[in-house]
């Protein structure tokens, strides 16, 4: 028997398809893209394509499982539920009498995307007293970024780019992490349009472009500010908009005609020459729009570089809600109210907060210690910086681990206890798209596998098995889904979101958002809510570890880690167990090691090393290694995570990550 039910993709990436399941005799068979939702269009990337062998995978983990053997060693008994919930219950009971709520801490992220699904155990985690996780891992700093000039402005439509005459990709591979952000580029330049892409390495996108810039790693802020230089030098910038629609430009000028062009140059790595092609560009290009990516807020002056190219296009005007302008970071599509999701009042006081960033120092050297690691959405031994400090902290005896999980992930195999999880098809949930103005449901398309559950379920069950007798204990999922949509901001009033059915989108009223009516007014490029430390103006500055003269002595290198094209994150991770990844290196740094297309070598720094492909390439830079992709660790195999490579510095706003801020060094490998 087979049938066709629509649902959406539950993974973190901006476009959240709309999808048809196909079913055949109860077994998830195919996905394809919904053709009537009209962001998704009937197609989807190559990678939830693949998704229905995860879902269907043999490697599924349909029952509790116990640890027998050494942590990592992934060596589990099948023990039952009530068996699972006992030892479950103890141990946390046991962490809370013995050490306090705060020796408890939750860790996840957006491996469901689900609104219920991520937050399902705050108010458990509430109840608890557990410590808080400061979820800084993927958009913090960029956020922060954004509201520090542009405050609570939603980003512009995405549509509107068809109608551009020059769309500028700044630090985000659309043709793989946005996938359906490219036919509107598409549609661009089929009227004549030009397609410009900011990114340290010629990427697939960068090579379907018109012109290409190939910044420095962490040098976004000095190109922004560069040619913003140009612009008001040569008085092009928009005085109207300027006047009528913002606050504190002449600050800012007044900066932008002090500062000089070697610092400039060195700190984006491109010339005056170039930075003045790109001012060019914008200048001739009234219907301009920026698409700005997260990736180039993930090193230590992050934050910075989304400030100055937000302030480069509100100088611009791009903000006028004119055809063809805008920029667009986050879309804002919706309000959200987490409060009947997390139920905050369930918390006694407020507990520490300790970030995401740093799990690894959070189980080696934080005190007091962590006694309990709670995780689900998430795989931190592949996707937290400083691998080998985060396996050494899930190595330790006296840390009570437990995993929900749909597959022995590197993560899971260091878990005491294994509770099986649903993937996103066995579950109802709301979800809305960050890089477009949508929102839907979905429902269950097919039967849970095995004794898996799902997250709601779980800490519902937890906290019942707990004692915990609050109402939010005891909503049922509708009544939470029902009370959380009855509180999202930006839904049209003729929409009723109670009565939606899978297949149904709502589209955003922040899509149509006018911001010459003062809702958003006035723009800043004064910015006065940042901490005492950090500039009120966007400004030129170093970087933490790339630019430290004695690290690079010993590491010349830079590495950054971009997605790949195979991955999101780490899922699928599960299906390249045996592929070490490819490392991009440029002819000269070849030359110089001996290196040759296709040998494997070892990339290595004082917190790790892995073992990759060479390819040998002018798709990066001199002194740039790029490593796409974050692979599952397979020691037997000799492959390692990226991510024993990166830092558990924090970026510039907002304690997000510097994924892509590593001094390296790279040799054949022995």
């Amino acid at each position: 028997m087979t049938s066709q039910r629509k649902t959406i993709c539950p993974l973190d990436c901006p476009d959240a398809c709309g999808l048809i399941a196909t079913i055949e005799n109860g077994k998830l068979s195919k996905l394809t893209g919904d053709p009537d939702n009209k962001v998704t269009k009937g197609f989807i990337c190559r990678k939830m394509r693949r998704y229905p062998e995860r879902v269907e995978s043999d490697q599924r983990i349909l029952y509790p499982l116990l640890r027998t053997g050494p942590k990592g060693s992934g060596s589990f008994e099948r023990i039952s539920w009530d068996e699972a919930w006992t030892i479950l219950v103890d141990n946390l009971s046991s962490i809370q009498r013995e050490q306090g709520g705060e020796a408890l801490m939750p860790y996840s992220y957006a491996g469901n995307m689900g609104h219920v699904a991520q937050t399902a155990g705050m108010p458990f985690f509430n109840k608890f007293g557990a410590s808080r996780q400061g979820r800084t891992i993927c958009s913090a700093t960029a956020k922060a970024g954004w509201k520090a000039h542009m405050g609570a402005c939603p980003g512009a439509d995405p549509e509107k780019a068809a109608d551009a005459s020059l769309v500028v990709v700044w630090g985000i591979n659309v043709k793989v992490t946005n996938v359906h952000f490219w036919p509107m580029i598409q549609q661009c330049r089929k009227k004549g349009g030009k397609l410009l892409v900011i990114d340290p390495y010629k990427n697939i996108t960068a090579k379907a472009a018109d012109d290409y810039y190939p910044v420095k790693p962490g040098g976004d802020a000095a190109l922004a500010l560069g040619a913003l230089k140009v612009i008001v030098e040569r008085e092009k910038h928009n005085k109207t908009f300027i006047k009528q629609k913002t606050e504190g430009f002449e600050d800012l000028e007044k900066y932008l005609r002090g500062i000089t062009w070697p610092g400039i140059e060195k700190e984006s790595g491109l010339s005056k020459a170039r930075i003045t092609d790109l001012a060019n560009w914008l200048i001739a290009n009234p219907r301009t729009f920026v698409r700005i990516g997260i990736g180039l807020s993930r090193n230590s002056r992050g934050g910075m570089a989304v400030r100055a190219i937000t302030c480069l296009g509100l100088a611009l005007g791009l903000m006028e809600n004119k055809d063809g302008t805008g920029m667009l970071l986050s879309s804002g599509a919706f309000q959200t109210n987490d409060e009947p999701l997390e139920h905050p009042s369930l918390s006694k006081k407020e507990t520490r907060i300790i970030n995401m960033v740093q799990l690894g120092d959070a189980l080696t050297t934080l005190t007091p210690k962590i006694h309990g690691l709670f995780v689900f959405n998430s795989n931190p031994l592949s996707v937290a910086p400083d691998s080998s400090k985060v396996k050494e902290g899930l190595a330790r005896e006296d840390l009570f681990t437990v995993v929900h999980e749909q597959l022995m992930t590197p993560t899971a195999k260091y878990a005491d206890l294994v509770l099986p999880a649903t993937t996103s098809f066995e579950n109802k949930d709301v979800y809305s798209t960050y890089g477009f103005f949508q929102l839907g449901i979905t429902e269950p398309v097919i039967d849970n596998k095995g004794e898996a559950i799902d997250n709601f379920t779980l800490f519902q069950t937890l906290a019942a098995k707990m004692g915990y007798t609050e109402p939010a204990f005891h909503e049922t999922f509708d009544e939470r889904l029902q009370n959380y949509l009855s509180t999202v901001g930006g839904i049209p009033e003729t929409v009723d979101v109670r009565s939606l059915k899978p297949g149904d989108y709502v589209e955003s009223i922040n899509k149509n958002a006018v911001f010459d009516q003062g809702e958003y007014l006035p723009f800043r490029f004064v910015s006065a809510n940042l901490a005492s430390d950090q500039s009120a103006i966007p400004c030129l500055g170093d970087l933490y570890e790339n630019d430290d003269s004695t690290l690079l002595a010993e590491f010349p290198l830079q590495l950054i880690t971009p997605p790949n094209a195979s991955y999101l994150n780490s899922t699928f991770g599960e299906m390249h167990k045996e592929d070490p990844g490819i490392l991009l290196i440029h002819p000269d740094d070849a030359t110089h090691r001996n290196i040759g297309n296709g040998d494997m070598v070892k990339v290595f720094n004082r917190r790790g090393y892995i073992n990759r492909k060479a390819k040998v390439t002018e798709d990066t830079q001199p002194g740039l290694l790029v490593a796409e992709g974050i692979n599952w660790e397979n020691p037997e195999k000799r492959i390692y995570g990226v991510n024993e490579l990166t830092s558990q510095a924090t970026a510039d706003l907002a304690g997000g990550g510097t994924f892509h801020e590593s001094l390296v060094e790279v040799c054949l490998l022995s």
